[in-house]
């Protein structure tokens, strides 16, 4: 298969987004960009899959492996961009407090995902993520650029575990400085749920932790407060919401309802 037939053959399955509150124009531009990576992705990964010499590592294997390869090098990363196709807010309910260490410590971290692969309470919680920039839009291809040095993409798959694979191809470089150019461009603001607009960025959050029953040690533990500010911070938001009890059914399924929407925002 031709280069040019496996970038159509991409953009043809990417086109099974739902509909965009932006232009169409956009829209097309970050599905060209993310195929034309999609294309020299899959080319390394199947080198490295046939122990061809190709311009690229497998640094891990499996999820463990993967994340203790990032958890070691990453501290001395000054700027990490990324895209995410989709989220659960599980996964970022433990991953937003570990770049907040990094930002800490001095990383600049942008990440771009995509809206419709976002659960509601997952959209919540990154819209009101206030250390970092966190943006959402079109974002089919997962991939980091790290120091505008090297891209971080899926590998081969190896001993049947998926693998994350660090490239400094020159053409790998720039389809991802391409790609990720055309995600932010596809990026639009998202409005809290009218039920939850007058609440605090943080009090939204805890809405959406709260939606998917955690108890307050746990919502404490991802927002990086105490204890008590989580108490006094359920105590406003049952409030808000007019309900008593958090344990109360109504409550769970009101503020579940709150977050279940799925249509865009406007232009």
């Amino acid at each position: 298969m031709s280069d040019e037939q496996l970038v159509n053959r991409v953009v043809s399955t990417l086109r099974s987004s739902r509909p965009s509150p932006v232009a169409e124009s956009v829209h097309q531009a970050v599905l060209d960009a993310a195929a034309a990576l999609q294309v020299r992705r899959s080319a390394l990964a199947s080198r490295l899959a046939a122990g061809r010499p190709a311009e690229a590592d497998v640094v891990g294997v499996g999820p463990e492996g993967m994340n203790a390869w990032m958890a070691r090098r990453s501290a001395h990363w000054r700027t990490l961009l990324s895209t995410r196709p989709n989220g659960l807010l599980e996964h970022l309910r433990v991953g937003l407090p570990l770049s907040r260490v990094r930002i800490r410590g001095g990383t600049h971290i942008e990440t771009v995902y995509d809206y419709w692969g976002l659960e509601p309470a997952a959209r919540v919680m990154v819209a009101n993520e206030t250390l970092g920039i966190y943006r959402q839009g079109h974002a089919p291809l997962q991939m980091s650029l790290v120091d505008d040095r090297f891209v971080l993409l899926h590998g081969p798959e190896v001993d049947g575990q998926p693998s994350l694979m660090a490239t400094t191809d020159t053409a790998c470089l720039a389809a991802a400085r391409h790609y990720w150019d055309a995600a932010r461009a596809s990026t639009f603001e998202v409005p809290a749920p009218p039920v939850i607009a007058d609440l605090s960025p943080r009090q939204r959050q805890v809405v959406a932790l709260l939606s998917e029953g955690h108890a307050d040690d746990v919502i404490a533990t991802s927002l990086e407060v105490s204890i008590r500010t989580v108490r006094t911070e359920v105590a406003a938001v049952l409030a808000t919401l007019g309900v008593r009890s958090r344990f109360a059914a109504g409550t769970r399924l009101q503020l579940a309802d709150v977050l279940q929407t799925d249509d865009p925002p406007g232009p």
